[in-house]
């Protein structure tokens, strides 16, 4: 039993460390029509992304829309310096890698803000080579990264929205 166990931990301390390290150049383009690529480096921005890798993985990416929004996207309303959206300056992300999305695209953006679809990112490099390189251990679940000024991951989180989840993604960046 403790054999198994220590395999189970060691498979999973390898698993993370696999995820962190260079994030792998990803290109695409915003709903709103805009060209990008990722990690976008030399900037004084961390940047935040969301992966989902499958179709399976869209209810628990739901749960993380509204709280990610509240903290990287929206404005704050006022002259609030306390105020979490104007502290955390940060490049923001979700990145839908699954199949058909490009012909779903206009059904998400009918269903989301239009102040969100600049952080929406339709995939151009080939997705079978980015999830080679990312290693998910479930495509069934979203991984968020979170990826310093130099392109290196240094966060990873991934499943359901959880305010711990939320808290180690800010204290990375902070």
């Amino acid at each position: 039993m403790k054999y198994l166990l220590s395999i189970l931990t060691l498979t999973i301390c390898l698993t993370i460390t696999a995820q962190k390290g260079p994030f792998p150049k990803m290109d695409g383009h915003t709903l709103e029509g805009t060209s990008i690529s990722i990690p976008i480096v030399n900037t004084k921005k961390y940047t935040v992304v969301g992966i989902c890798y499958k179709r399976s993985a869209e209810e628990d990416l739901k749960t993380w829309i509204q709280p990610m929004y509240d903290v990287f996207v929206a404005k704050p309303k006022g002259t609030d310096y306390f105020d979490v959206a104007s502290y955390f300056d940060v490049n923001y992300y979700f990145v839908p890698l699954i199949s058909g999305f490009k012909k779903a695209a206009a059904d998400f953006k009918d269903a989301t803000q239009p102040d969100l679809w600049k952080n929406v990112i339709d995939c151009d490099t080939d997705i079978k080579l980015l999830k080679e390189q990312m290693k998910p251990t479930d495509d069934n679940i979203p991984y968020f990264y979170v990826i310093d000024t130099t392109g290196k991951i240094v966060e990873v989180v991934s499943g359901k929205y959880s305010e711990a989840k939320m808290d180690k993604i800010q204290e990375a960046i902070d």
